[in-house]
């Protein structure tokens, strides 16, 4: 068999300026002008419909570089899911209006229908086939190694049935996927690597994940650039000839086979799942997000009232779908908080269109995370919530002005990337917000508050929206035959949601036979924009003057109030309390190897006020607390740098 060769980006869409910026100039120019003065090699290339619609903004010469390529029928793009969706998350219509979108963008940009495709992540399922083929696409290009059961499948080209229809797979080659992902984590050096390929013959097509070799990049240091690493690696096959799958016509593959579910390759660290869709129960965020794009598109297909507005909701949704948000890459993927945000804009302001062009009745009632048990969805004037009964508390907290969810607040698996902070989350919980927290009166303020702070997550609070005040939501629980003389506790906390504040009304009641006697927190778990370089200042105000907060040990005490300077949606975040109350305050941050090299990348801040009480049995302590979200007015004293 003839060289088959190509190379593919997963860049989701999200992606920030400075991770395209680097592809571009390490790999993407690099390859493509190797390609224009190496006019014997024909060569397949994937990339996302992301990176080429940035190509036609910021680099137009890219993409005339793409199409003279193409032209000369020297180059061949891949087709894919046009937002680089998970098509087995999305419904059967959708599924085939990604592909369709991605080959109308390379037929009308370049002139040319693609036929073979490439899946985002290599995550399979035999139900594609159908829609590959409703698309006109005939085959498939896969790696042959099943990650989720450590096997290696067919090396050969075959043919496939599912259903009736008929695609050809062709399984990428074993060794040199192996060496890329290897070089990415540091584990092999470039020479080591070259060296293996000297003389190698392929077994099956070539496929050269370039984010690997930008990882490799970075974690050299820059010693080695990505750029001379694939070229050498093109080197080594210059003397086989090399040809396009274009060229060849569909029916040509004579052997049988059948691909089964899976996720395929070596483009991600994960090892231990036995399917991809228990990514969902690993990470509880991200089964609450995709629980919200379910949500809004149940809404979608049932508003009928304006044609250009369902259609503009649509199209809102379908960026949605995007899978950067859903699977751990070299891009950082759901630990990078960029392709998150870049999901909750996209549905916030969707539901705020549906609820423009329709009103809706908030609050609405919607099973999100699959437990059986309802969250309540609230949206005013500039502010939107989701609260749950967990806790009775608050698993989104968004400011509609910005379309930016400050509950966005990604945990860390330990086995997946190496947390820096105390705050982290086990067992695939979420980091909610408002979640009560009890401790005894001997407690360590700083360490037992940020280590205990998801005490109260698994507690079922009763909720009961007001009929008569649609906006105040009332939660109640009971925290029993609990240890360090705290007995047993009743917690009622009456949320009032208005129009940039949540105020929420406290009454703790002394339930058991004896004296108690602790601190009561209120766990706040918010991702705040920053600026490159910025850390998160607290400022307090006494005298109608700002003061920053210098916390001892990351613990404050005898505070009315905090602000947070938020530089990236030049917001500030007030809390207010009516009685004074200490506070404890912890960064949660991962460290990860990225294309960027190893990145810490910010997750989201923990901030604990604790009030002190003692209660006598049967009575009660009341308090009452304030959290805004306001555009910035004036000047606010400047971020500060990390050290």
């Amino acid at each position: 068999m003839p060289l088959l060769i190509g190379a593919y980006s997963q860049l989701s869409p999200g992606t920030p300026l400075p991770l395209l910026e680097r592809a571009l100039a390490h790999v993407y120019k690099p390859l493509l002008t190797h390609l224009y003065n190496n006019t014997e090699l024909k060569f397949h290339l994937y990339l996302p419909a992301a990176v080429l619609e940035w190509f036609e903004q910021a680099h137009p010469e890219m993409n005339m570089l793409i199409a003279d390529l193409v032209k000369k029928e020297q180059l061949e793009l891949l087709g894919g899911s046009y937002h680089h969706a998970v098509l087995q998350l999305l419904p059967n219509r959708e599924r085939s209006l990604q592909l369709e979108m991605s080959t109308t963008l390379l037929r009308k940009r370049y002139g040319k229908r693609p036929k073979n495709i490439w899946f985002f992540n290599q995550i399979w399922n035999p139900s594609y086939a159908l829609n590959m083929r409703g698309s006109l696409f005939e085959r498939l290009i896969i790696s042959p190694y099943n990650r989720l059961h450590n096997v290696n499948g067919n090396l050969e080209p075959f043919r496939m049935q599912e259903m009736g229809t008929t695609i050809e797979v062709f399984p990428t080659d074993i060794l040199v996927e192996d060496l890329v992902y290897h070089l990415s984590l540091g584990k092999l050096k470039p020479q080591e690597a070259l060296t293996q390929l000297e003389k190698y013959t392929p077994k099956a097509m070539v496929m050269i994940n370039v984010d690997q070799l930008l990882m490799m990049q970075g974690m050299l240091d820059e010693s080695v650039l990505a750029s001379e690493v694939l070229l050498s690696i093109l080197e080594n096959f210059t003397s086989q000839e090399s040809q396009l799958l274009g060229s060849l016509p569909f029916g040509a593959v004579t052997n049988s086979g059948y691909l089964s579910s899976g996720w395929y390759g070596k483009d991600t660290s994960l090892n231990d799942f036995s399917s991809f869709n228990e990514i969902f129960i690993r990470h509880g965020e991200l089964n609450h997000l995709y629980g919200r794009v379910l949500h809004l598109v149940e809404l979608s297909r049932v508003y009928r009232k304006n044609k250009d507005t369902k259609k503009r909701v649509e199209a809102l949704l379908s960026k949605a779908m995007s899978g950067g948000s859903f699977a751990l890459d070299a891009s950082g993927g759901y630990y990078r908080h960029h392709y998150r945000k870049h999901l909750y804009r996209l549905l916030l302001e969707a539901q705020k269109q549906l609820s423009q062009a329709e009103p809706i009745s908030f609050p609405l009632e919607y099973d999100i995370d699959f437990d059986c048990n309802k969250e309540i969805i609230w949206q005013g004037k500039h502010i939107g919530a989701v609260l749950d009964s967990k806790g009775g508390s608050v698993v989104e907290l968004s400011y509609i002005p910005t379309f930016w969810n400050y509950c966005d607040s990604f945990g860390c698996d330990a086995s997946e990337a190496k947390p820096l902070g105390l705050c982290v989350q086990k067992d695939g919980l979420i980091h909610r917000s408002f979640v009560d927290l009890l401790l005894p009166h001997d407690a360590d303020l700083h360490l037992d508050a940020l280590k205990t702070a998801s005490q109260g997550n698994r507690l079922i609070y009763q909720m009961n929206p007001d009929e008569r005040i649609p906006h105040e939501i009332e939660a109640t629980a009971q925290f029993s035959n609990l240890g360090h003389g705290l007995g047993t506790l009743s917690i009622t906390k009456r949320y009032r949601l208005k129009m940039n504040t949540v105020v929420i009304d406290y009454t703790l009641t002394n339930s058991g036979k004896h004296k108690s006697r602790g601190f009561i927190g209120s766990v706040l778990n918010l991702s705040i924009g920053m600026k490159e370089g910025e850390d998160i200042e607290l400022f307090t105000v006494e005298k109608n003057r700002n003061r920053m907060l210098a916390l001892t040990e990351d613990a404050a005490y005898n505070l009315k109030n905090f602000r947070i300077n938020d530089t990236v949606n030049r917001t500030i975040l007030s809390f207010a309390s009516d009685e004074r109350f200490s506070l404890a305050k912890a960064d949660l941050c991962v460290k990860a190897p990225t294309i960027m090299g190893m990145e810490e990348l910010y997750q989201h801040t923990r901030l604990v006020p604790l009030w002190n009480f003692e209660l006598a049995p049967n009575s009660s302590y009341q308090w009452t607390i304030g959290f805004r979200i306001e555009r910035k007015v004036g000047v606010m004293p400047s971020g500060g740098k990390r050290s």
